[in-house]
């Protein structure tokens, strides 16, 4: 045990005295820094810059508008200016352009945009004309007051949202992004560390020094260890961020997905790790024991791929979570070694998973990382011995089984 915490703490001050490690760490921490600063400083100087033409007898409230749409710059055009307000949206310098005709008694509205049509704008626009036409035809048709004032009355609607944890999305969003960039990035990091010593000959020296289950395992435990401390990092970015102000707890959302602050506690956090730990050790371990077989860098691609749709399998499961978490093909994930990590936490993280379920599907997680771990040191124990020939998968079963793999 002494020799494995030796290579771990070598493997692990290797990982974090890296500059890759340490620019990752600083570059992302100020990216998130810089995302919440935005947010926080932009939000109130945005602008929906908005031009009408009104060709109709209606009339444009300003005022009105400005109480709906939060922003708006408005602009009055002339029916001859249509063509050059179209240029402007092209070119980015306007958002929106409403025109406003009249067919009979009744408005109608055109409405330009960019890319995205904005729900406000055009709920504020037409509500406008809507109750004028109402107010109209109330007059034309001698509608009394009361009955006027029915047809303006608002459907109380009373929503009753079932399913717990409201402000999960952002939680599970933030979790399946940290599980897919952390695997890819430290997953491929160890096989390719283990083919490039295996490629300038350092392997020879180093079996003859600690025996190579060891150096299997100081690789994928101080790659895992350095991965949360560089989590912790960005999360401490986070933490920041909240403390000098520029995160709205009570409107706070990542990318459109809700995230509520108050969910965050022990649990969430010991979930969190587990989870994190367990789907990094499942794909660390395939991607230590494929590095192994191989010899040559550039052969990495071809012995990769498997494992690499394996992890994109699990990314758009993940999404499919976020939108259907009871759906048939979520509740198999739910156990599936490969993909659980990310479906099991974020269906308890959205309240969908009950005490026994994540109990079982944690259990099955780490029974499944140890036969990995089994069966990833038995082909990594042989394979780092093997040099010269091209992998085949044919020779998968048989380094599983054979006792000696003969020294090419």
């Amino acid at each position: 045990m002494k020799a494995l915490g030796t290579a771990f703490l070598f493997h692990f001050k290797e990982q974090t005295r890296s500059k890759g490690f340490r620019i990752t760490s600083i570059v992302l921490s100020l990216l998130i820094l810089g995302f919440f600063a935005y947010n926080h400083f932009m939000s109130k100087e945005e602008e929906v810059r908005v031009s009408v033409i009104n060709n109709s007898d209606f009339q444009v409230d300003e005022d009105g508008l400005k109480g709906m749409i939060e922003g708006l710059q408005l602009s009055v055009k002339d029916a001859g200016d249509v063509d050059s307000e179209k240029g402007k949206i092209k070119e980015q310098d306007l958002d929106h352009l409403v025109i406003i005709d009249q067919k009979d008694t009744l408005p109608t509205v055109e409405y330009f945009y960019h890319r995205m049509p904005d729900p406000n704008v055009i709920f504020a626009f037409s509500t406008q004309l809507q109750q004028q036409y109402l107010q109209n035809v109330s007059s034309e048709n001698n509608l009394s007051g009361d009955v006027v004032a029915d047809l303006f009355t608002q459907i109380p609607v009373e929503r009753n949202m079932l399913a717990e944890n409201n402000g999960s999305l952002g939680i599970v969003y933030v979790f399946i992004f940290l599980m897919y960039t952390f695997i890819l990035m430290f997953g491929q990091g160890i096989a390719m560390s283990i083919t490039g010593e295996k490629s300038t000959r350092v392997m020879e020296v180093m079996i003859t020094k600690i025996k190579p289950i060891y150096m299997l395992f100081a690789k994928v435990l101080s790659n895992l260890a350095a991965g949360l401390i560089q989590v912790s990092i960005f999360f401490l970015a986070g933490y920041l961020a909240y403390l000098l102000g520029w995160m709205n707890t009570d409107q706070f959302s990542v990318f459109g997905f809700s995230f509520d602050l108050s969910q965050v506690g022990p649990g969430l956090i010991f979930a969190f790790v587990f989870f994190f730990a367990g789907g990094y050790l499942v794909y660390a371990l395939c991607f230590a024991a494929l590095g192994s077989v191989i010899s040559r860098t550039e052969d990495l691609g071809s012995v990769m791929g498997p494992v690499i749709m394996l992890v994109m399998g699990a990314l758009m499961v993940g999404i499919k979570t976020m939108m259907d978490p009871t759906g048939a093909l979520v509740t198999f994930s739910t156990y599936f070694p490969f993909f659980s990590p990310i479906v099991a936490f974020s269906k308890y993280v959205m309240g969908e998973l009950t005490t026994g379920e994540l109990l079982l599907s944690g259990a099955v997680l780490v029974a499944s990382i140890l036969l990995i771990a089994y069966l990833a040191s038995r082909i990594y124990v042989k394979g780092v011995m093997v040099y010269g020939e091209k992998f085949k998968w044919s020779q998968m079963s048989g380094m599983l089984k054979k006792e000696k793999t003969q020294v090419l």
